[in-house]
């Protein structure tokens, strides 16, 4: 059967409206008792990557995390909101989204998701034992509240990515550094997708972020919710709306691999909007080099050192820095590869740098920058939107 994924257009975040929008959405995949029962606890995933306010499209909106809320409840689950962000305390970050008063108002709990277990999944590719939320154990269904951005790192985040963010903290810098390569990166995530087993995706597209995301980019309105049990779907689906394609982005790949999901358009069925019309060809997207470097004859060795000459670096703006230390915090590499007060050029050691884009990621006042390699130049034939 084809994977089914529902579109619905709304283009406010008016609290009313979005709880409409969101229980018409689910619709075409037999309403949310189709995903969640009487009695369960049910755990939604928000994008919760830094204490930005809900007009700068970093983070889920508050609406819609409230409207999910209300609707669980409302088939008789107790649901707990939770996630874990790379930097910083997640509770506070929460309440500077305006996620925790959405919590707080709707009668839901807010879950400590810090206290972790050895999970372990011998069937996995990287991720055979991994330490995840406690908490997991006390679930019995998880619905991903992801936002749609693009990601410099990963071309683009969305419901399989989302899931990174049950890895606490300080712990998601270390996969950075083990797993350097955006592939087995991806691999990881699509693995802890099999152990927390999402039973539902609902996308924020209302306005997503084009550019230089998932937090340094530009809100851009694109006016749509999706929804899919098939997280992979889902992403495909997002992804052709705003012009990416899905074999550029790692996870879709890594998901592909595996058969976790459809991630092919055309074994999917759209159902609730008309994906064409709805689809923007000028959204920013994050420029990538053609997958003509996976077939050329050169080693592994080879072709990474062409993508570390090719991808953008880091730069800090000394005059944007407040010096919260936020980049170096994140940073995976040990010692830090970018500190604000070093006098390397921007702040960053480019030998050390493993092209994580940590430090950008996790910056409160965007004050670093991807700027292009230096000789991004001779591998721009080679560039694809």
């Amino acid at each position: 059967m084809a994977a089914i994924v529902s579109l619905h257009e709304i283009r406010t975040y008016e609290p009313q409206r979005v709880a409409a929008a969101v229980r018409i959405c689910l619709e075409p995949l037999g309403g949310i008792g189709a995903f969640v029962r009487a009695g369960q606890t049910v755990l939604l995933k928000p994008n919760l990557l830094q204490g930005a306010a809900p007009e700068k499209a970093v983070t889920t909106h508050p609406a819609v995390v409230r409207a999910m809320v209300d609707l669980c409840r409302e088939a008789g689950a107790r649901v707990w909101v939770g996630d874990n962000p790379g930097v910083g305390d997640p509770t506070a970050i929460a309440r500077k989204t305006g996620i925790l008063a959405a919590v707080e108002d709707s009668g839901a709990e807010w879950v400590d998701l810090t206290d972790t277990c050895i999970c372990e999944a011998p069937e996995n590719r990287v991720a055979r034992r991994i330490a995840l939320p406690s908490a997991l154990a006390q679930i019995d269904a998880i619905i991903t509240l992801p936002k749609l951005k693009t990601h410099g790192q990963l071309t683009f985040t969305g419901a399989v990515k989302n899931q990174f963010g049950l890895v606490p903290g300080t712990r998601k810098a270390s996969y950075h550094y083990r797993l350097q390569t955006r592939l087995w990166l991806a691999r990881l995530i699509v693995d802890i997708n099999r152990i927390a087993r999402p039973v539902l995706a609902v996308m924020d597209g209302i306005v997503a972020m084009e550019g230089a995301g998932p937090s340094g980019g530009r809100p851009r309105e694109v006016g749509v919710l999706l929804a899919g049990a098939d997280l992979s779907a889902v992403d495909a689906i997002a992804c052709h709306l705003v012009g990416i394609d899905p074999r550029n982005v790692p996870t879709l790949t890594a998901a592909a691999e595996i058969g976790y999901g459809t991630t092919r358009l055309e074994e999917i069925e759209v159902r609730g909007g008309d994906l064409d019309a709805l689809r923007l060809a000028d959204f920013e997207r994050i420029s990538e080099i053609t997958s003509l470097l996976n077939i050329l004859p050169l080693p592994d060795r080879a072709q990474h050192w062409i993508r570390r000459q090719w991808q953008p670096r880091p730069r800090i703006r000394a005059e944007a820095c407040i010096r919260c230390n936020a980049c170096v915090k994140g940073c995976p590499v040990d010692p830090p590869a970018i500190d604000p007060l070093s006098k390397t050029t921007g702040g960053v050691d480019d030998a050390g740098c493993i092209r994580c884009y940590c430090c950008h990621e996790f910056c409160p006042v965007q004050a670093i920058d991807l700027v292009p390699g230096r000789w991004a130049w001779l591998f721009r034939p080679l560039e694809r939107m």
